[in-house]
């Protein structure tokens, strides 16, 4: 019976040995016969309203830069609301005003930053008992102006614009 067991695992410590010897040398010569690659470039044209960019990505790295450096233009809509108890119409027109730029700011930094969304969601008694959802945005706008702003009914509108040239823009976002 130990002879039996012996010749057993022999034979099956050869077969393992067999395989991952097959698998080493069959990778060994595939990659002897190979030509080392260079990394891949390739464009993606994407069309605007205003321009035309181009784009060039290098799949080993990663990142996308612009060749041309074009010029970017953001454009956003705030919105504010006047609060119903101030002082004066002049307060509720300024609050409002404050709000929709606040707002502009907001929607500006979501487009050029993301935005970070955490939810929650809790389970009672088989049915959903309280969900949360918790969206932040961090970032720096800079040099952003307000180029356009009306108010009726208590609504105020403000229309926010920030110009970045190509170069700015690699400095800032290519990573």
């Amino acid at each position: 019976m130990s002879l039996d067991r012996w010749i057993a695992s022999l034979f099956t410590s050869m077969f393992v040995l067999m395989l991952f010897n097959g698998c080493s040398l069959k990778s060994n010569t595939s990659s002897a016969n190979k030509a080392p690659q260079k990394p891949i470039q390739y464009n993606v044209t994407i069309k605007d309203d205003t321009k035309e960019k181009v784009l060039t990505q290098n799949k080993s790295s990663k990142l996308a830069y612009v060749l041309d450096a074009p010029e970017k233009l953001f454009v956003v809509n705030g919105e504010g609301i006047a609060p119903q108890n101030t002082v004066s119409p002049a307060q509720a027109k300024a609050l409002a005003k404050r709000a929709a730029v606040a707002d502009a700011y907001r929607q500006m930094a979501e487009k050029l930053y993301g935005v970070k969304i955490n939810a929650k969601d809790t389970v009672k008694n088989a049915a959903l008992y309280d969900s949360r959802i918790v969206s932040q945005v961090n970032g720096v706008v800079k040099d952003a102006t307000i180029v356009e702003h009306t108010y009726k009914d208590g609504l105020y509108i403000v229309r926010m614009e920030l110009k970045m040239n190509g170069d700015r823009w690699k400095e800032i976002f290519a990573y």
